[in-house]
């Protein structure tokens, strides 16, 4: 067998690290998600619409759009930013990443779109995912967005936000740490390792692991080697990008906190709407 023979063949084999991947479909994986001929991982748009209006983060988005609506157009502030009123009309739906948050801004009113990182990615987000537009100071909502509004395309809708976060948002915004980019890249195969594993709670570290396993090379690259906590601020933003803000907030997993000396500890389940909404083929050679 001649090198080029080896390579293919090489390229083309199944690989525990991988998870039974071959390099040729991790590559396609991290570099062509959403290619339907190449990437085996495949959006099913046939989701129980009840399970994506359960999920907080989309009912949040849904609630925004709405009052945009209903406001339109809206005067931003010289900064650009939402208005106070409004940021606080949000607060008092409920417009909280978490509790702690929720009791931060009972005790310390909003003052500005900047204090809720929360809104802010609202904002950010609808926006990048053309659902806003902003011209002369003002916020409209675009055709599309009013097109899915009125539809109640709540599947289509809901995977058109998921994806707009998936390509157009910067899973580094306001988390304070480095920027890692094969973390956001990889976010498919997270879900596979979730998918597969996730039947039972398993800690946050069994991921970690699995994912250093198939990316060895990412705690030096990124943290540099000489750091003894080095896989412990990996594992942290993994946490945070992955877990936290992209499947916990799309209803793809649930959360569960508990302290374990010496630290936090994190368990994680899938969900229903995980398993409805990824499916997974197998490519030939």
């Amino acid at each position: 067998m001649n090198i080029i023979d080896t390579v293919l063949k090489y390229n083309n084999t199944p690989l525990d690290e991988f998870e039974g991947f071959s390099p040729n479909d991790m590559r396609n994986l991290l570099y062509s998600t959403f290619d339907e001929k190449t990437s085996p991982m495949v959006i099913n748009t046939e989701i129980d619409n009840k399970l994506i209006e359960n999920v907080a983060f989309y009912k949040h988005i849904i609630q925004y759009l709405e009052i945009l609506k209903e406001e339109e157009p809206l005067k931003l502030t010289q900064l650009g930013n939402l208005p106070r009123k409004l940021c606080r009309r949000l607060c008092d739906l409920d417009f909280y990443e978490d509790e702690s948050s929720k009791r931060y801004f009972e005790e310390f009113p909003l003052m500005k779109e900047e204090d809720s990182a929360y809104i802010n990615m609202i904002n950010v987000l609808t926006q990048l995912s053309g659902c806003t537009k902003i011209r002369y100071g003002k916020m409209t909502l675009t055709k599309k967005c009013k097109k899915y509004l009125d539809s109640k395309e709540t599947s289509e809708f809901y995977i058109h936000i998921l994806e707009s976060f998936i390509k157009k948002f910067n899973w580094a915004f306001s988390d304070f740490y480095q920027e890692v980019q094969i973390i956001q890249d990889g976010f498919a195969f997270s879900i596979y390792l979730v998918q597969k594993y996730g039947d039972k709670k398993r800690e946050l570290e069994f991921y970690c692991d699995k994912y250093l396993k198939a990316f060895p090379n990412l705690i030096k690259e990124f943290f540099g080697e000489s750091y003894s906590n080095s896989k412990h601020l990996f594992q942290n933003c993994y946490h945070t990008r992955v877990y936290e803000r992209f499947l916990k907030k799309f209803g793809l997993i649930e959360i569960e906190d508990k302290y374990k000396f010496p630290a936090e500890k994190h368990f994680i389940i899938k969900t229903e709407l995980l398993d409805q909404l990824i499916k997974w083929k197998k490519l030939e050679p």
